[in-house]
């Protein structure tokens, strides 16, 4: 039988994050300053200029559409993600650099690049000698296993939609991305997810994260496949898997250990258990969430669940 470890509800603290500094201007650059050594976890956030509200159902679908595709050609996971109106948050896995074999350096290459690019790449490819073809895969694979390579396309390549789309020129998001690379903990982990997933409910634009359609959360519970996966990288993390063990787990995608009903009801109890509202605490700022009712309910259902195995 799994036990549920109850831990602290109060809401993500600094702790949970790696201290790695590089100077006196680490912490205003977000703590840009990555492992090379081993793969990592990294919860990235990025604004839009001025902070308008310039993400509607339109964007957030094409934004969508570009993270995931863009994430398995750089070898990265999404574990888990929110969509706000004006500014966007992501916890990754960035694996270390390996070697990709070329058929799957074919393959990724094909998800993200237009059909006459990759006609044109392959034909030169097939005409080239070996220690050619040799550099190359070194050239596309230089672009892999890199978070700063993986946000760069990403936010260029929306920001380019969006002014072709809106008729527009100039800039789209409020300078760089922030990054900050979270401890190889399960607390660390899943604080960062629930703050992710519960952004629209303290934002007041729903009661419950279920609802929220632009988040990994909102998406697994609809059926989105490659979200479900992000979510029960979680979770087998809290069963003992190593970060290097979910890298794996990411890209062979072996069947899940779990049934996703089970899955889920773990990471919603944690949701309901990060998600307590404030407001019943005196002298603490009043914030949207769930009452200490619905927090024990969903721990009974939760229970209930896991007794069921």
């Amino acid at each position: 039988m799994l036990k549920l470890k109850t831990l602290n509800m109060e809401d993500t603290d600094m702790s949970i994050y790696q201290s790695q500094k590089a100077g006196s201007n680490a912490r205003k650059r977000g703590l840009r300053v990555l492992p090379k050594s081993c793969g990592y976890f990294v919860h990235v956030t990025s604004r839009v200029v001025q902070q308008k509200f310039l993400f509607g159902n339109e964007e957030k679908a094409v934004f969508t559409d570009l993270l995931f595709p863009w994430a398995d050609f750089s070898g990265i996971s999404v574990l888990t993600y929110c969509l706000m109106n004006n500014h966007v948050h992501l916890l990754l896995w960035v694996p270390k650099a390996q070697q990709v074999r070329p058929e799957e350096l074919f393959r990724r290459m094909e998800r993200v690049w237009p059909e006459r690019k990759v006609e044109a790449w392959m034909n030169a490819y097939r005409g080239a000698p070996g220690c050619l073809q040799k550099e190359m895969e070194a050239n596309l694979l230089r672009r892999m296993h890199s978070l700063p390579d993986f946000m760069r396309v990403l936010k260029q390549g929306f920001s380019a939609w969006y002014n072709k789309q809106h008729n527009l020129y100039g800039v789209f998001w409020d300078g760089r991305y922030r990054s900050m690379v979270l401890k190889d903990t399960p607390e660390a982990l899943f604080s960062v997810a629930a703050y992710i997933d519960l952004n629209p409910m303290r934002a007041g634009i729903c009661k419950d994260p279920v609802e929220y359609r632009w988040s990994g959360y909102g998406q697994a519970s609809r059926g989105q496949g490659v979200c479900r996966d992000g979510l029960t990288l979680l979770i087998n993390f809290t069963k003992g898997c190593s970060p290097r063990e979910l890298g794996l787990l990411a890209k062979v995608r072996k069947p899940q250990s779990l049934p996703w009903k089970t899955t889920e009801s773990l990471y919603r109890a944690w949701l309901y258990a990060k998600g307590r509202s404030t407001e019943e605490r005196k002298g603490s700022k009043s914030r949207r969430g769930f009452s200490s009712e619905e927090v024990l309910a969903e721990f009974a259902k939760t229970i209930e669940e896991i007794n069921s195995l």
